[in-house]
């Protein structure tokens, strides 16, 4: 593939998005830090070439709150689809090993009514705090198998394309990791071109 990819980061506040997001562009270009408030308020765009691969990296907030007014949450769409343009999508969930939520066990029925019905062929779940598995000598192909059912199953859903972050780590590895599987993606989803509108419309 010769074009630009986005890849666009979801996920709930305190997840690591932003910091997640620095890992991949080697850079902090994301504002990052802790906070007992969301820290990341806007869609925000950033570029990298990673192997070859033109990546365009977008955060964004945590459209998963139930307390956000619906006019705010439509707004962060229809921002993350403009910085998208035309060029190929991927969503990238990011879920942290050592906390599963119950405000994340019903994520895909989110994201199904924010980006339509196939958005879980074009995701990828990326796992932060991958310290804490190394930690417990655990691998992230066992902690799949022993986390919680509704965790195992979204994974499933999402054809068990995961990914494992520490973003404390230099390592470039995982980075590669997880544009191998991006590329992935985009080889056997011929949808993933940018149209979140008309599916999200048509899944309404």
């Amino acid at each position: 593939m010769n074009g630009p990819v986005n890849l666009v980061l979801l996920g709930m506040s305190g997840t690591g998005k932003s910091s997640s997001g620095n890992t991949i562009l080697g850079e902090k270009l994301f504002l990052a830090k802790s906070s007992s408030k969301p820290v990341t308020t806007k869609c925000q765009l950033e570029k990298t070439m990673i192997n070859g691969l033109h990546v365009r990296v977008i955060d964004t907030p945590d459209m998963f709150d139930d307390d956000m007014e619906s006019s705010v949450r439509d707004k962060l769409l229809k921002n993350s689809t403009n910085l998208c343009g035309s060029h190929p999508r991927v969503f990238v969930l990011v879920l942290q090993v050592s906390r599963f939520t119950d405000g994340e066990r019903d994520v895909l029925t989110k994201l199904k009514k924010m980006f339509g019905g196939k958005v879980s062929e074009q995701m990828i779940i990326l796992f932060t705090r991958g310290g804490d598995l190394s930690r417990a000598g655990m691998s992230l192909k066992t902690f799949l198998h022993q986390c919680q059912r509704d965790l195992r199953e979204i994974a499933e859903t999402c054809g068990g394309r995961c990914v494992l972050f520490e973003n404390k780590d230099s390592d470039t590895s995982q980075v590669e990791d997880l544009i191998e599987t991006v590329k992935e993606v985009l080889a056997d989803n011929s949808e993933a071109s940018c149209e979140v509108e008309d599916s999200a419309n048509t899944s309404q």
